[in-house]
């Protein structure tokens, strides 16, 4: 009994040492819990975190200020000019041809103001459509200049006037001028300068103005401009296409219905001449018209989308019309027919486009100042086509198309060679000048 006694307590004893220990353990975690430190601030971890993303925000923001610097003064240091990357993106795209004066280093030009400077023009009549501005004005200056009698045509009187104004004074003061590279021994017959009043928009308005030339000039009409033109007439309330008093949309009226009316009216007195010439004064945008290139109904005119395609639809209306005259007129006419793109010039049109909000223009003037050509080296290829006679003649240029300066391009490629397309736009025309 003894035995089995001293037996359990030892056992006793042994559970003994194993309890201390668990309660040991338990004393050593709980220590662990009390002395361990407490977390940071979330407060801190925020306001590093938000300075971090700050100091990222802002170093990215200058790296791409100062690689914008960087292709800045690039692009305008000459460099990429030199290096012929605007002659490979104009390869790579035609529409961008001569665009700027940069797209044209290394490349010859067609022809040149020391050419032009050689021709006489005594004698010879020239007709302008919205010769108050921009390159029909250049062309009024310089035809004047050659000895052509000149009548330009602007919507507004006060304009017109002002510009036939100054026309005539720069005239006569460098005739008075002995330094002028004009030979006194050899100087041309001066011509005259006229005005007409006529909104291109209007057809009743066109055809009243053409018809008043048509009979006060008995002489025939060696040179037809039809140069008149708008960017964008905005949009209606609904933001739809605004239309003409004629009920045709608005930029195709002015670019070229009222110019197909004025063709039909003078035809007589071009095709009298030795040599007639129409230039039209088209643009790169005919490579940006609608999906289906010109309207042909007056429902799909109207109802096209009131963007940029409305005016490169007219522009390509000007260079398919251009070709359907010169077939109709056969090859061995003596009118040439033509149109042509001046590049990106330097002309208020830019800044009378109610599609471009007025805070770019700031940046506009600056580009108009520093990267466009002027608005007379745009109507450089406009002055070709219209007074170098004899250089049409000699090479045949009739129904062609160019881009600064005096480079000829294909259009269009998707309608420029679609003859159905030419002879739907003419019969379409043909229609809407009855609206008139």
């Amino acid at each position: 009994m003894a035995k089995k006694k001293r037996t359990t307590s030892k056992k006793q004893e042994s559970k003994q040492p194993t309890s201390k220990k668990k309660d040991s353990k338990k004393l050593v975690s709980n220590t662990k819990k009390q002395t361990k430190a407490p977390p940071p601030p979330p407060t801190t971890t925020t306001t590093t975190t938000t300075r971090s993303c700050f100091q990222k925000i802002t170093s990215c923001t200058c790296y791409i200020i100062q690689i914008l610097v960087i292709l800045f003064l690039m692009l305008f240091s000459g460099i990429p000019s030199q290096l012929g990357l605007f002659r490979f993106l104009a390869k790579m795209n035609p529409a961008s041809v001569g665009l700027t004066p940069a797209f044209n280093v290394g490349i010859k030009d067609g022809y040149t103001f020391e050419q032009l400077d050689q021709l006489d023009l005594s004698g010879q009549t020239a007709l302008i459509t919205g010769g108050n501005s921009g390159v029909g004005f250049e062309t009024a200056k310089y035809l004047f200049k050659l000895g052509a009698d000149v009548t330009i045509i602007c919507r507004s009187k006060e304009r017109c006037v002002q510009a036939a104004s100054t026309i005539n004074n720069e005239q006569q003061q460098r005739q008075s001028d002995t330094t002028t590279t004009i030979n006194n021994n050899n100087r041309k017959k001066r011509g005259k300068i006229t005005t007409l009043i006529a909104d291109m928009s209007d057809l009743r308005s066109t055809r009243d103005a053409t018809i008043k030339y048509a009979e006060s000039n008995n002489s025939t009409l060696d040179m037809l401009f039809l140069n008149a033109g708008i960017a964008s007439a905005g949009k209606n309330e609904d933001g739809g296409l605004k239309l003409s008093v004629d009920g045709i949309e608005k930029v195709f009226a002015t670019n070229h219905v009222g110019h197909h009316l004025m063709w039909k009216i003078l035809e007589s007195k071009v095709k009298s001449s030795n040599c007639g010439r129409v230039v039209l004064t088209s643009s790169a945008s005919n490579f940006g018209s609608y999906d289906y290139g010109i309207a042909t109904d007056l429902e799909t005119l109207n109802a096209g989308e009131a963007n940029m395609k409305a005016y490169g639809q007219s522009k390509l209306a000007q260079v398919l019309w251009a070709q359907e005259l010169t077939r109709r007129l056969g090859p061995d006419s003596n009118v040439y027919v033509n149109s042509y793109h001046p590049g990106a010039a330097a002309t208020m049109i830019w800044f009378t486009n109610p599609m471009i909000p007025k805070f770019m223009h700031p940046i506009l003037r600056f580009f108009t100042e520093n990267v466009m050509w002027t608005s007379l080296e745009g109507a450089l290829t406009m002055l070709y086509l219209g007074a170098a006679s004899e250089d049409l003649v000699t090479n045949n240029v009739r129904g062609k198309y160019f881009h600064p300066q005096v480079q000829e391009v294909i259009p269009n490629p998707k309608f420029a060679q679609n003859l159905q397309l030419q002879k739907d736009l003419w019969t379409f025309s043909d229609e809407l000048i009855e609206r008139a």
